[in-house]
């Protein structure tokens, strides 16, 4: 079966990467932009091979495609509106970097992204997607295709595992 299913998928990339490739150009005037979205569909569509109706593909697929362009709008919003406040708050703090504040800092951002980086992948993923990308928890079920419950399950081990790491960061030092 998994030979088959990696048939359907290498049919279903050469048979849509062109189009693809045309909606995003179309709407998002970015080259490697668009090449990326539409590799993102491809993946999401090979995972799902095997469970696509034959009969109209195209309107899946495309449903697919539209999710992921608005899910890039989302996040070039969300980048955007933090690039703005960071200029915006830089531009009207003005304060000594004293080193010993800066190594603080460096400190404890480390022992965050440590406590990140050692998250089960599935609870990293999600608790990025709602703190970083600030997906609501229904977005990230519906993509990630879990229950809300499952979704809430995983943020929360993710914020207590934070927790305890900072606790313990606190404890050392």
């Amino acid at each position: 079966m998994h030979a088959e299913t990696q048939k359907q998928a290498e049919a279903l990339n050469k048979r849509f990467r062109p189009a693809l490739m045309s909606f995003f150009l179309r709407r998002i005037h970015n080259f490697q932009e668009a090449e990326d979205l539409t590799q993102d569909v491809i993946l999401r569509i090979s995972e799902r091979a095997a469970s696509i109706d034959a009969s109209r593909p195209d309107a899946y697929v495309f449903q697919i495609a539209a999710n992921v362009l608005r899910d890039h709008w989302r996040r070039s919003r969300v980048r955007n509106a933090y690039e703005t406040e960071t200029l915006a708050v830089r531009g009207n703090w003005m304060d000594e970097l004293d080193p010993e504040r800066v190594m603080q800092s460096r400190q404890s951002l480390a022992t965050v992204a440590g406590a990140i980086r050692a998250m089960p992948e599935r609870t990293r993923t999600i608790f990025m997607l709602f703190r970083l990308e600030k997906m609501k928890q229904r977005e990230i079920a519906d993509l990630l295709g879990l229950s809300i419950r499952t979704v809430e399950q995983h943020v929360m081990r993710a914020s207590l595992m934070l927790r305890d790491t900072l606790a313990q960061g606190g404890a050392d030092a």
